[in-house]
């Protein structure tokens, strides 16, 4: 038997490895499941959506994978290799729907395989990425999520207005935000900035605390 994973509460659960949140899961955590879907919830509707399937199929989508997810938890051997079951399961979901669709619409011919409409349909998959594609796409955002929770708190958030906020707000609001000069914004950032490729440089040789 693996010896127990021990998880620290006070951890970020960004910083928390699969391994981690799989083994509170298993143990009844339902914050840890949280923070499971959280994590891979973009990841799982992503695919649907290179079907150009509707928002409604999305989530069903979505929702069918972690019930398949927590249905099969206590069977994942790898729990770090995770993202690669979620895409294949929401490959096969959104398949079978993209094949309803089909069967409802006599205009496309014939019984086609996923291989053979993948060349039949350039428009929808001519820039889908392959599954290799996708997963470390998702691991460098994985990675920067880590990094951006590692960070103190006052430049995680500085960051987090500067670069990820969708409003995109001036440096005024920034500065009213956080309570901080706003002459001060530029080298606080530079400064986080230098942090966080520290942190980043850390994780990937695999010293980081």
């Amino acid at each position: 038997m693996p010896e127990p994973v021990s998880l620290n509460p006070n951890s970020p659960p960004a910083a928390r490895t699969n391994t981690q949140l799989v083994e509170r899961c298993l143990q009844g955590d339902a914050s840890a499941w949280q923070q499971l879907v959280e994590r891979y919830v973009r990841l799982v509707h992503s695919i649907p959506a290179r079907y150009q399937l509707t928002n409604a199929e999305i989530e069903d989508i979505g929702q069918e994978v972690f019930l398949a997810l927590a249905q099969n938890l206590a069977q994942i051997e790898d729990p770090e290799r995770l993202p690669a079951w979620l895409i294949t399961t929401a490959r096969r979901l959104s398949w079978r729907v993209w094949q309803k669709h089909k069967q409802e619409q006599p205009a496309l011919d014939g019984d086609l395989t996923e291989l053979e409409w993948a060349h039949t349909a350039p428009a929808l998959i001519q820039n889908a990425p392959t599954m290799a594609d996708l997963l470390a796409g998702w691991q460098r955002q994985e990675t920067l999520t880590q990094g951006m929770a590692l960070l103190q708190e006052r430049c995680r958030a500085l960051l987090t207005l500067i670069f990820l906020d969708q409003a995109e707000p001036s440096y005024d609001e920034i500065s009213e935000r956080l309570g901080i000069p706003k002459g001060s914004i530029g080298p606080t950032r530079n400064r986080c900035l230098q942090q966080l490729r520290t942190i980043l440089d850390a994780m990937e040789s695999g010293n980081a605390a």
